[in-house]
């Protein structure tokens, strides 16, 4: 725990494009310990409570993850406030808005999640939890319902933390809770405890989340006071306006994504739902590099736009699709080319419908990872409108196919969503554009030509691998994960020579990546300028 809390010092002072990075790649190292901690914890709960206890189990994990609703969309909106206060200066109003903020976090916690707790065994057998699991699922839900008011009113802190630029250590502790309390989980489980130790050490982990939050905002940004003495009426019709509408985002989002894995069940069957599903979690995994940027760049370029530099905030934006652009590009090619591969050697599926809907999906998932760094982009302005008419105009157009769905087909469905997308990614571009004068759109596409050149380059090397011979392995799936290896292997070798052959990487940016990778004390350079003079 010390290593996390070291090197507390605020990061505007730092350069911003190596804090941007930092953050992005601490991101990314908190998604895979999540991730990585489920898929070994996953076979121990099963192998200790069986089929049906993990699946309440899951319904509990869900259950709280809808209650931790102050980290969806105002946890965001605190995170700009403290950006843009670490920008300007006025550290008072960013103490009134969190303030004012927490306190109403605090009443409609308290309102929601208290009858949760107190009516949690009514609630579970509504559910239809088996009597052999009822009192365990009532008492894990009181206690995570009562954790959870403290969760949502100290996700502020995180909130500091992300908004003081210091999104690495948000991370660090993240990964460090995540790792520990399945360590916890997997040990109660070996000594004979079941669904409610679990939830106690969920509840413990939360707490301590909460607690190390709070003592690094106070090192990192002691000007920030979240107190009763900030409460003020006069903060709420901007937490309304601003806060409030972000919230609003994350709902509709929910609405959204619950669209189509409903129409494919009903319309095409069990399937075609779980082949859909296979797609979607190769998906999600490919555009999690990207998706851990977009908690740095909503910091950086809050405090850039602060600044009042329409120049600086034109290069941030450039720099923030290039970026966007090299995370996801590559891996969603990859995926799209050598997918049907990857499921055969993760689960033995081989449907012959797999590989078209990777493609589809792949293309769904690239326009959503600049639609979503659009919405980003847009709100670090402060506007909080056309965001949710991105939304409104999404739903309405895929609600619009899946009318047709047994018309379209599968497939149908499926090139809807990415049209969707499309669109979604297109109405972005344009608030943009509409929000910062100075941006044009086809100044992306000199670097978006070069990237794709470099794609193009390192996946044609993967495929050439792919032809090399390997020796004969009677477990397909064993021969499989080899073809993975070899391809893996050809593609990594020619990153380097693609990306300097098509000049995708200038110097600086080299320099950056490296000071990024590599600690200031294992090199001699200094960190490059700032990503945005």
């Amino acid at each position: 725990m010390k290593a996390i809390f070291s090197s507390a010092s605020p990061a505007p002072v730092r350069s911003l494009s190596h804090t941007i990075g930092r953050n992005t790649i601490f991101g990314v190292i908190a998604r895979v310990a999540q991730v990585s901690t489920r898929l070994v914890t996953i076979p121990i709960v099963i192998a200790h409570l069986g089929l049906g206890g993990y699946g309440i189990w899951s319904i509990i994990m869900t259950t709280a993850a809808y209650m931790r609703f102050g980290s969806v969309g105002i946890k965001s909106a605190f995170q700009k406030y403290v950006a843009e206060a670490t920008g300007h200066g006025d550290f008072e109003t960013a103490n009134k808005l969190l303030s004012t903020g927490c306190a109403a976090m605090l009443g409609l916690s308290v309102a929601v999640l208290i009858p949760v707790a107190w009516f949690s065994a009514a609630l579970a057998r509504a559910a239809g939890v088996p009597p052999e699991f009822l009192h365990a699922a009532a008492k894990s839900t009181t206690v995570l319902a009562l954790i959870m008011v403290l969760s949502n009113v100290g996700a502020v802190y995180e909130a500091i933390l992300m908004g003081g630029h210091r999104i690495d250590l948000a991370r660090n502790l993240a990964t460090f809770f995540t790792v520990a309390e399945a360590v916890a989980i997997v040990i109660l489980l070996h000594f004979g405890y079941g669904l409610f130790a679990m939830a106690s050490v969920m509840a413990a982990s939360e707490v301590g989340f909460v607690l190390s939050c709070y003592v690094s905002s106070k090192k990192i940004l002691p000007q920030i006071c979240v107190s009763r003495r900030f409460v003020t009426k006069s903060a709420i019709p901007e937490l309304v306006r601003f806060a409030g509408s972000y919230q609003l985002v994350a709902v509709l989002e929910v609405l959204y994504l619950s669209i189509l894995p409903v129409t494919v069940l009903r319309t095409f069957g069990a399937d075609a739902a779980g082949i859909y599903a296979l797609a979607t979690r190769l998906v999600m995994s490919a555009v999690m590099l990207s998706d851990a940027f977009l908690g740095p760049i909503l910091s950086g370029g809050a405090m850039v736009y602060a600044s009042g530099s329409q120049e600086k905030m034109q290069r941030l934006i450039a720099k923030s699709f290039k970026i966007t652009l090299a995370l996801c590009l590559f891996p969603l090619a990859f995926i799209a080319i050598f997918g049907s591969t990857m499921v055969f050697a993760w689960t033995g599926q081989a449907d012959p419908s797999l590989q078209i809907t990777l493609w589809l999906v792949c293309a769904a998932g690239f326009f959503q990872a600049f639609s979503i760094l659009g919405l980003v982009l847009y709100r670090v302005s402060g506007n909080a409108l056309l965001d949710n008419i991105r939304q409104a105009l999404r739903i309405g157009c895929l609600l619009s196919i899946v009318a047709f769905a047994r018309h379209g087909g599968f497939y149908g469905v499926l090139a809807g969503l990415a049209f969707t997308e499309f669109i979604g990614m297109v109405f972005m571009l344009y608030a943009i554009t509409k929000t910062f004068r100075a941006f044009h759109p086809r100044s992306l596409l000199p670097d978006a030509l070069r990237l794709t050149v470099a794609s193009a380059v390192v996946l044609m090397a993967g495929a050439i691998a792919m032809r090399l011979p390997l020796p004969v392995t009677p477990n397909p799936r064993w021969h499989a994960i080899l073809e993975l290896g070899k391809v893996s292997l050809g593609c990594l070798l020619a990153v380097w020579p693609a990306l300097r052959l098509t000049k995708s990487i200038t110097g600086a940016e080299g320099k950056a990546l490296i000071s990024i990778l590599i600690p200031r004390r294992l090199r001699a350079e200094q960190p490059c300028a700032e990503i945005v003079t």
